[in-house]
């Protein structure tokens, strides 16, 4: 088995793994040796960008979407050098692109860094092996890479396969043998589903298509506001979501008086969503995911323009239906799949059947039940632990994972979504590239020298 040694190992090559290289390769210049691990695919097209359709468009203006926060024109600045117009009205800050075009951003991306010493290993990573002074990681065509620190970048995990005839949204070919006339049933109200209508409209699909969840919401739509920055002294850190909800309230009533938008308010607290989440209890997040995430993701995560008014324009035709109520089951059935609904308002199961249901709903499965075989092993083996409420890899707040005994690392770390139980605000791209900066930072200036052994309070 041959052994190659590095300095920087990053696992995974979608946008989180394309935009820590980008990162790491302008920290450490000339003296880095990044090594970026991914089998098979194109660098930056994870789940998300790996889209070509061109229904499928960044829910965040070009603005916000650099992969730099140092500098945050670069995006914008790359696409006017294409050329075409990739947004509506021009390429403009505000913006929304299609997916496929940010995907090409981001090998752009990587091609520039491998310019500055980052290199991509076609293989896959199967197990991390952490040593006094390094870390091994395993591939699977039998070589290791041994390097002073490793970067996990694996994104989203899939969700298991279903047993159940309900499709993945996110898994290919999810959409192909829907008639052109067929009812289709989508579980969810948020963002996917709204990838997933378009989809089924552009493919000439003109049967009913019912969307269904809990409490029946669709994401808001962007418009162009002023900032209206809330400084950290008129927020309650730490208090009861009773207490959060009203501060938002007042906010945003005190925004509106004053001629400001809603959405003013909602941004202006970006800055503040990790400090928030971080100083809740395991309860407070446990009763906010139960309760009020379904309302936040509404308001924070919102629509393009041009998106929400195709939306409006199929329910307006009654080809979309938004459904309230709970799925408590589904099975394959003679005409389709069946699903057992409780609507809202009623006490009696309902019975619906559609050609083809399709799950649009919620966050992937836990590191317990990882897929990958690296998340897998580190926390089998002890090398991470799942953070308290079970979806995401338990982190110290310079991203270095926990151990199983509460040791913090200092050479394994974790960036985007694998972070969201620790920082819940680290799947959107603005927030990526602040934590890989920070990373990035971080590492090229203490490689050179080792820490003491840290422990998790």
């Amino acid at each position: 088995m041959s052994i190659e040694r590095t300095r920087i190992v990053v696992v995974g090559c979608g946008a989180s793994g394309v935009i820590a290289a980008a990162n790491l390769a302008r920290a450490l210049g000339q003296a880095g040796d990044v090594l970026v691990v991914e089998r098979g695919g194109a660098p930056g097209l994870g789940l998300a960008y790996a889209t070509r359709d061109p229904n499928h468009l960044l829910n965040v203006r070009a603005a916000n979407m650099s992969a730099f926060p140092n500098d945050p024109d670069h995006f914008v600045r790359w696409l006017q050098k294409r050329g075409p117009d990739f947004g509506a009205g021009g390429v403009t800050p505000f913006c929304f692109v299609e997916r496929r075009v940010y995907g090409a951003y981001l090998g752009d991306l990587f091609e520039g860094a491998t310019m500055d010493g980052v290199q991509l290993i076609d293989a896959g990573a199967v197990r991390i092996e952490p040593w006094r002074d390094g870390v091994e990681v395993q591939l699977d065509d039998g070589t290791s890479i041994v390097a002073d620190a490793v970067v996990l970048a694996t994104g989203h995990d899939p969700k298991p396969p279903r047993q159940d005839g309900v499709a993945d949204a996110w898994t290919p070919g999810a959409l192909d043998g829907i008639g052109r006339d067929d009812e289709v049933i989508v579980i969810g109200t948020g963002l996917t589903m709204i990838d997933t209508v378009l989809s089924l409209d552009s493919r000439g699909h003109r049967g009913p298509i019912r969307a269904i969840s809990r409490r029946g919401l669709l994401s808001a739509v962007h418009a162009a506001v002023e900032p209206r920055p809330i400084p950290a002294s008129a927020i309650p850190f730490g208090a009861p979501l009773s207490q959060l909800l009203h501060c938002l309230r007042r906010h945003a009533a005190d925004a509106a008086a004053s001629g400001a938008d809603w959405r003013s308010t909602v941004d202006a607290l970006r800055p503040h969503t990790r400090r928030l989440w971080q100083a809740m209890s395991t309860d407070q997040r446990r009763r906010f995911l139960r309760h009020a995430r379904a309302w936040w993701d509404v308001h924070r995560h919102r629509m393009a323009p041009a998106i929400a008014r195709r939306i409006e324009a199929l329910r307006e035709t009654g080809r979309l239906e938004i459904v309230t109520g709970r799925v408590l089951g589904a099975a394959p059935g003679p005409d389709g799949t069946e699903l057992r609904v409780r609507l809202r308002g009623t006490q009696a199961d309902t019975r619906l059947v559609a050609r083809r249901v399709i799950d649009a709903t919620g966050l992937p499965c836990g590191p317990f039940a990882s897929p990958n075989p690296v998340i897998a092993h580190l926390v089998a083996d002890g090398h991470a632990r799942p953070a308290p409420l079970g979806f995401g890899l338990d982190l110290a707040d310079d991203a270095a994972l926990i151990a199983r005994d509460g040791q913090v690392s200092d050479r394994l770390f974790a960036v985007g979504p694998l972070g969201r139980a620790a920082f819940w605000e680290i799947i959107a791209i603005p927030d990526i590239r602040q934590q890989c900066a920070d990373l990035a930072e971080d590492l090229a200036g203490r490689l050179g020298g080792r820490r003491k052994r840290r422990v998790a309070r």
